[in-house]
Parts: structure tokens; C-alpha cells; sequence
């Protein structure tokens, strides 16, 4: 199994919770032809706290950091730690659902409109579908006040990716994270010395905007709603697309 649902940065419900994914025509296609789900590099997302440490968070580990410094435990480097750990976003990658029982009208508007179509599935269903050796993190997100708010990071920067702005509630995401994926850590060359592979790292990564997991899309999908705001000669297309790659699964226009 692919998915790590022990790490700090995990918080998921006992439950077999509903979730669905809003995305335009290409990225659907996408995972339809390649049989893959696309994840994000973090720092290319709008929101400018992705992966950042909430205010008294960052002033809580500098605190500390300092006094450590003082104490001859760590290296005066690390003065300002928690730019560091906020500079240092460059390596995770997220695939975001919204988990609803039902569909959301700002969720059309905001990420499919008139292009494009959700895909609801399961937590568990999800799971079973992915056929990739990478490690997956995944967690509902916890929304706070990031000025007035503290969170325990435990040490582990990926907790700065289960967390966003109380602003952005409404999206009640659900996501999937990927800190450090194989497919471009293995192609690091590793008998240089570390500044040369911290160059090789640097340069992999802004050369690869997204990664993609393999999936059973048969299995993944459980059902597809074309946008309420797109034509109804949409749904024809959409069925046929799906007819043939082979894959049954039941399409509709939403009604909203």
C-alpha cells in the first residue's frame, strides 16, 4: 500500500469519508489516457501560506532555536530557523479533493465553471486505486487563525501542509502529499560533494512542476457529474471518451 496514514503530518477521520475531485476537461483526460492522478509542486500554489508556519509557530521555534544557540547546541546558521523551514517548500507536491457528501456550488464555479466535471469516490476506493511505489501522506486539512493560532509542527515540516488559513474553510479539502518523491530523488547523482547535490536537487525540481501516481481510473471513480454550467452536448463526449478506454462508470449532468 502506498499510503502512510501513520506520520505526524496525517489526520484522517475513522470514517470512509465521500470525497470529490472538481477539474477541468484536459485534466481529466489526463487521468483517463495516462491512468494517473496529477500532484502539484506546493510553492506553485496560489495560496502564498502553502507549507508556511503559522506566526506564533515561526516565533515559538526561533525562540527556542536561539536559546540553543546560546547554549552551544546548535549552529548559529539557524538563527532565523523558521525561515529556513519556510523557504524550504520546494520538494513537496499535493493532489486536493474536497470531502462533501454532496457537491458544492463554489467548488464548480471556483475550479471546473463551464469546462469542466468532478469525479466522486471514497477514501478507501481512492486507496486501492493507486499502483505506484511512492509514499503518499494523506490528510484532512485543518483550517486555523495563522496569526493568533500556535500548532505543535512536531519537528516535521510536512505538518505546515495539513494546516491552511481559517479563509479558506469553505474548500474543506481533503488532500494527498508527497514530500521528496523517488521519481526525481533517484535521479540525483550522488558522488558529488553536498553542495553539488543540493545544486542537482534544486534544478530537478523547478524542472518538474507536478508528478504523477498511477491509478485505476475503473476502480478510482465511482462517479463523474459534468459541470452544471456546461453545454449538454458535454455529456455525450465525456461518455464516449470513457467508452473508449474501456471504462464503466456512470456519468451525469449535474442538476444544480
Amino acid at each position: 500500500m502506498a499510503f502512510d496514514e501513520s506520520h505526524p503530518a496525517v489526520n484522517i477521520s475513522t470514517e470512509n469519508i465521500v470525497i470529490w475531485r472538481y477539474m477541468d476537461i484536459p485534466s481529466f483526460l489526463s487521468l483517463i489516457t495516462e491512468r494517473s492522478l496529477t500532484f502539484v509542486r506546493a510553492d506553485l500554489f496560489e495560496d502564498k501560506y502553502e507549507g508556511k508556519l503559522p506566526i506564533k509557530t515561526a516565533l515559538h521555534i526561533d525562540e527556542i532555536t536561539r536559546q540553543e544557540i546560546e547554549n552551544g547546541i546548535t549552529d548559529k546558521s539557524y538563527w532565523n530557523f523558521s525561515k529556513i523551514l519556510n523557504e524550504n517548500n520546494g520538494g513537496v507536491y499535493i493532489n486536493c479533493w474536497c470531502n462533501e457528501n454532496h457537491e458544492m456550488v463554489h467548488m464548480w464555479k471556483i475550479y471546473s465553471k463551464e469546462n469542466g466535471l468532478a469525479i466522486q469516490t471514497d477514501y478507501s476506493t481512492l486507496k486501492e486505486s493507486f499502483e505506484t511505489n511512492e509514499i503518499i501522506y494523506p490528510s484532512q486539512i485543518k483550517y486555523i487563525d495563522f496569526e493568533n493560532e500556535y500548532v505543535d509542527w512536531k519537528s516535521n515540516s510536512l505538518i505546515t501542509y495539513s494546516i491552511k488559513r481559517k479563509e479558506y474553510k469553505s474548500e474543506n479539502e481533503f488532500r494527498l502529499m508527497l514530500a521528496y518523491p523517488r521519481e526525481i530523488e533517484d535521479k540525483i547523482i550522488l558522488d558529488g560533494d553536498v553542495d553539488s547535490i543540493t545544486r542537482q536537487r534544486k534544478k530537478l525540481y523547478l524542472t518538474h512542476p507536478v508528478v504523477k501516481c498511477k491509478v485505476n481510473p475503473q476502480l478510482l471513480i465511482k462517479k463523474i457529474l459534468i459541470s452544471p454550467y456546461a453545454p449538454n452536448w458535454y455529456l455525450d463526449i465525456i461518455k464516449n471518451i470513457i467508452k473508449k478506454y474501456n471504462i464503466n462508470i456512470e456519468v451525469l449532468q449535474s442538476k444544480l
